[in-house]
């Protein structure tokens, strides 16, 4: 039921305001800043996308590039006013990066530096490439201890509320003096998940060298960087938070790669039993961040072509990026989603919002949708037409192309 996306039937299922905040993900030489729908874009919706995404500094180097008072003048200003702070923030993160650097080093712990800031360690611009809510870093069990240790008496503090992660497959947020957050990794994904070579030895293994200034730090191989950052965002982070962040970073992990570093990438996605979150999450790169993709390399990973994927496909664009036209309802988006991942977390409930004290919290306290629809005070009858309204308008969306 219903043909495979194209990539322009993707785009269209995103929100013009989606759509820009999607294009400042690209590289400059890509984004086609003409051929965007600016006279559709509602401002609010696109401002608040960006701070969300994190995409301010992105989003406003696109605005400049748009045609002639595409962009009202207020807009713009907003968005500078945004990316003074954004610059502060990346020259605090590569502070703070270097004070952790520098005290592991010394103390003697080896540690692998994982997403927004082993990206930045590859690029010209460094920690200014984009910003990031956090600093990442992977040690052994074993050397948790030494690690905090030795941070603490490098000047980051702890931020409380230890008890929540005492199951977490990383400690506990250490705080930087402006407030950045750093947390210390033992293993990639939480406890119970359904990938296999999980130790911290066996991500360890696979990083390598690169330069910090005048310092070396290791990070993962670009290959084994985007097979993580492929399956957290689309496993971990369900392909709904960190989507703009894994749009812009898939684009500089594989320049110029070539067919051998595809074929690489398709190699340790099966090792690690990721296949199918690593071919979904290419394709969404693909379907709606202009991503070039030798041929087969997605339909390798994801596997053979099932009925209804075209209705899969179309669920897993609109849950992206706010769409206003995404489900009503969490457990219909999560049936599609889990339709996609091929039962990889059935056998003991293994999917990632069983997993860890975070995720049953999150379920305790998730609001069931029947009583979110139109408010809770909302009269009965007035809920019930709301809710046919976003039914409407969601099934009217994935349903019509």
């Amino acid at each position: 039921m219903l043909a495979p996306l194209t990539s322009s039937a993707a785009l269209a299922l995103l929100s013009p305001s989606a759509r820009v905040v999607v294009a400042s993900s690209l590289p400059e030489s890509i984004q086609r800043p003409e051929e965007l729908p600016w006279r559709d874009v509602h401002w609010p919706t696109l401002l608040s996308i960006a701070s969300y995404e994190r995409a301010e500094v992105q989003v406003q180097r696109l605005a400049q590039r748009a045609p002639a008072e595409a962009v009202p003048a207020e807009v713009h200003g907003a968005l500078q006013r945004v990316c003074r702070v954004a610059s502060f923030r990346s020259g605090e993160m590569g502070d703070a990066a270097a004070a952790a650097c520098d005290a592991l080093t010394a103390s003697n712990v080896p540690a692998l530096w994982l997403k927004g800031a082993a990206l930045s360690f590859r690029q010209p611009a460094g920690f200014g490439t984009r910003d990031m809510g956090d600093l990442d870093i992977l040690v052994e069990s074993a050397q948790l201890s030494a690690a905090s240790a030795a941070l603490r008496a490098s000047g980051w503090r702890d931020d409380g509320a230890m008890t929540m992660y005492d199951v977490h497959h990383h400690a506990a947020p250490l705080v930087w003096r402006s407030g950045l957050r750093l947390e210390l990794h033992t293993g990639l994904f939480s406890a119970g998940h359904p990938f296999a070579g999980d130790s911290a030895s066996a991500w360890l293994a696979r990083g390598e060298w690169l330069p910090f200034g005048d310092r070396r730090v290791l990070a993962l191989t670009t290959v084994w960087h985007l097979v993580h950052a492929s399956i957290h965002w689309a496993w971990s982070h369900e392909a709904e938070v960190g989507t703009w962040q894994y749009l812009h970073d898939v684009h500089r992990l594989t320049a110029g790669w070539t067919d051998g570093d595809w074929s690489a990438l398709v190699d340790s996605a099966r090792r690690v039993g990721g296949s199918v979150p690593v071919g979904w999450a290419l394709w969404t790169a693909a379907a709606i961040g202009g991503l070039r993709i030798p041929d087969g390399v997605v339909e390798v990973l994801r596997g053979p072509a099932r009925n209804l994927d075209g209705i899969a496909e179309r669920e897993w664009v609109v849950r992206a990026l706010h769409s206003p036209m995404a489900s009503p309802s969490v457990r219909w988006s999560r049936l599609w989603w889990r339709r996609a991942m091929r039962g990889l977390g059935d056998g003991g409930e293994r999917w990632p919002w069983s997993l860890g004290r975070a995720g049953a919290l999150a379920e305790r306290v998730r609001v069931p949708v029947k009583g979110v629809v139109g408010g809770l005070s909302a009269s009965p009858l007035r809920r019930f037409a709301r809710g046919i309204e976003r039914w409407t308008r969601h099934l009217t969306r994935v349903l019509g192309g």
